[in-house]
């Protein structure tokens, strides 16, 4: 048997947001994922010859795919929150519009993203244009690799939904 992902997205989305909500902010857009692909693969795997209610599998695995990455970040021992970042981030009074844009138009655009990106986001997308590989904005910022790599992916996605096509 097979599920509509889209679906089952609307539907447990609540309750992924609801479990981490308990967690600090800073993990939570990562954590949404985690639940969201907690979702996926619960969905890919669901048997019905096993007899157990669907809804129920798929609490379990959204809720173990939650809490098993919460314990990977809360064991990152090299994880730090933003706020004690001080020098790392790129030092300059310039907003990142005059910073980084050549043109009225893409000085347009950073303003108009800006305000939806969240300060992880903004912070990795500063130093990705600064020229930073992202393995380096990761030890940087003091988050992992993989947190580094959903705040981009975050970025491009929001990019996309403000160009339109």
């Amino acid at each position: 048997m097979t599920f509509d992902f889209s679906s089952a997205h609307k539907q447990y989305l609540p309750l992924i947001q609801t479990v981490v909500g308990s967690y600090p902010e800073r993990y939570r857009d990562d954590l949404v994922q985690e639940g969201l692909w907690g979702l996926y693969l619960g969905c890919c795997a669901y048997d019905t010859e096993k007899g157990v209610p669907f809804d129920a599998y798929i609490k379990v695995c959204i809720r173990n795919r939650i809490y098993s990455a919460a314990r990977r970040f809360a064991s990152d021992s090299h994880l730090i929150p933003l706020e004690d970042l001080g020098e790392t981030l790129p030092s300059t009074d310039l907003p990142i519009e005059d910073r980084y844009a050549e043109s009225d138009a893409l000085r347009e655009a950073f303003r108009e993203i800006q305000p939806r990106l969240s300060s992880l986001e903004r912070n990795v997308l500063d130093l990705y244009l600064s020229g930073i590989p992202q393995k380096t904005i990761a030890h940087r910022l003091g988050i992992s690799p993989k947190s580094a790599d959903n705040a981009m992916t975050r970025i491009k996605q929001k990019i996309r939904d403000y160009i339109p096509y």
